[in-house]
């Protein structure tokens, strides 16, 4: 991309094995590790995404910020043209650092052809049994232009030996399906799959990690339209039951609730688990081992699942006085905090800036919003920007992280982590919240 790379170089890599290879050895040259730097409020602190050794610049990320177990944070960043990279965050020392890309891994395993692109990891990165899983979304559009792309790659970061991996270089064609992207994922390590919903048609896929083999499993019978909105966020409860959600204007009744496969069954639906408006759900998380989960939509409405019990609550809206919904305020930016009590959400304005993005808090015991902040008095540098998204992204000392972003090229994306008790703390000293 856009970097001339010596031929000694580029017989180099070609002559190295694909598994196993590090992200140093994937791009050899310097990957550089971003300090960060504090916010304006104690408690904040911020990274900005560096740009990948072989030139991708990150202007965008969606959707595109999970954690691991030991509390490392990854983050994906993209351009919307032609790559996405995957980026890690040491909770323990504050650094944030390139550890892979699309187009690299690819190209390490022979499986990037003239012309490729890689516009997007859309997917949360999925932490499994030790590894972190993305894949790539090259077309967003909702028609039938994915059929002129190659289909989706699956990616895995093995933090152990520090290798992203191109997983689908070993299916037929190299790629997981033929054409379609993936815009979702969730894990069910008791059967060792990997879960991923798509674009545009709304199809969901099964990938075995043992076999390394992707299953395309159809998508619900009672979906008319060739074309749906898919959900950002699904997930597999008690026996292996994945739910999902997704959204159509055109079959209202066909979306307003809550859809699932099973492996035993096959697809079905939860026609109580209403969704308000049919709107497809953007963020979540669930607690207590998974017992029970908090999830919303870009529309501000906020449900519990609760899997001993199995049922479904709304539990309110986010109320801004202000517009939800397209031009007005969407919600991508969802942290419920480590006790289930409330959660910290944060508006965008999309796809043009046309107000102040600001923090949140919803209690989900009684409905109430209550505003924080906006998001330039984290930090002036998110002044400019006005799209904030991130959920289920927390590390071992309880601090959450979103990304922030405009789409420019001058801007980039800003990684926040937000400390509450600190921060808010502070919001109480500065009199501009009362506890």
């Amino acid at each position: 991309m856009r970097q001339l790379v010596r031929l000694s170089m580029v017989l180099a890599i070609f002559a190295m094995p694909a598994i196993g290879r590090s992200a140093d050895q994937q791009n050899p040259l310097p990957v550089k590790v971003e300090k960060g730097w504090a916010g304006a409020l104690d408690g904040i602190w911020n990274w900005r995404l560096p740009d990948t050794p072989n030139g991708l610049h990150p202007t965008q990320s969606w959707h595109t910020t999970g954690s691991a177990p030991d509390g490392d944070i990854y983050i994906g960043g993209m351009d919307h043209k032609t790559n996405a990279g995957l980026y890690r965050i040491d909770a323990r020392t504050d650094t944030l650092r390139y550890v892979g890309d699309a187009r690299s891994a690819s190209e390490a395993a022979h499986n990037w052809l003239p012309g490729e692109t890689a516009q997007k990891f859309h997917t949360r990165p999925l932490w499994d049994n030790g590894k972190i899983y993305v894949a790539t979304m090259d077309r967003s559009d909702l028609d039938a232009s994915y059929l002129d792309r190659r289909g989706f790659h699956w990616y895995a970061y093995d933090p152990t030996h520090d290798s992203f991996t191109d997983l689908s270089a070993s299916e037929p064609g190299g790629t997981a399906v033929p054409h379609g992207n993936l815009v979702t994922l969730a894990s069910d390590p008791v059967h060792n799959v990997i879960y991923g919903a798509g674009v545009p048609t709304g199809a969901i896929y099964r990938y075995d990690v043992a076999s390394g083999h992707t299953q395309d499993l159809g998508r619900p019978a009672s979906y008319k339209q060739p074309y749906v909105y898919t959900g950002r966020v699904m997930w597999v409860a008690a026996r292996g039951r994945l739910y999902f959600t997704a959204s159509n204007g055109d079959e209202p009744a066909v979306h307003d609730h809550v859809h699932f496969y099973d492996p035993e069954t096959g697809f079905g639906e939860e026609k109580d688990w209403q969704l308000k408006e049919g709107m497809a759900l953007e963020t979540g998380q669930c607690m207590e081992g998974g017992n029970r989960c908090v999830f919303g939509d870009d529309r501000g409405h906020v449900y519990r699942f609760d899997q001993d019990a199995h049922t479904w609550t709304y539990l309110g809206q986010v109320e801004t006085g202000k517009k939800a919904g397209w031009g007005g305020v969407k919600f991508w930016l969802f942290a419920p905090s480590a006790d289930g009590k409330r959660a910290y959400i944060g508006t965008s304005t999309s796809p043009q800036p046309s107000e102040d993005t600001t923090l949140y808090q919803f209690d989900f015991a009684s409905g109430r919003t209550q505003r924080l902040c906006t998001m330039a008095e984290l930090d002036p540098v998110l002044d400019h920007l006005h799209v904030h998204t991130g959920f289920d992204a927390w590390d071992a000392a309880g601090r959450f992280y979103f990304a922030s972003f405009d789409g420019s090229p001058e801007h980039g994306v800003i990684i926040t982590r937000i400390d509450p008790a600190r921060f808010e703390a502070e919001l109480v000293r500065r009199a501009w919240v009362v506890r």
